[in-house]
């Protein structure tokens, strides 16, 4: 059975790694968020994440909305000419929402 900490581990093992100039890592636990906060990946990183997730701990993605998470980026040009809507705020997706879907062996907050 997956445990919380299969899942932290694999994170920081694989996504966590030191930044260049101050050779830290990022703080992690349950309810650090990949989409939203201070420590947020680009789209393109995020599914890379999520595509390794799904696959290493054998998550049926059938309900997961990537969008939810990283919602498509509004052209800039277009926002100032149309209503000037900014992009759709991301939700946050925590290390406890893949836990936790992790567990069930499918994706559980869509």
């Amino acid at each position: 059975m997956v445990t919380n900490e299969d899942v932290i581990s694999w994170y920081c093992e694989r996504f966590n790694k030191p930044a260049l100039f101050t050779r830290k890592s990022w703080p992690v636990t349950l309810d650090t968020s990949l989409s939203t906060g201070d420590y947020v990946w680009a789209s393109e990183t995020g599914a890379d994440i999520m595509r390794e997730y799904f696959q290493r701990f054998d998550v049926d993605p059938a309900n997961f909305d990537f969008y939810r998470y990283w919602p498509e980026e509004t052209f800039i040009l277009y926002s100032l000419f149309t209503s000037g809507k900014d992009d759709d705020e991301p939700e946050p997706l925590t290390l406890r929402m893949l836990a936790e879907s992790a567990k069930a062996g499918k994706w559980l907050y869509d």
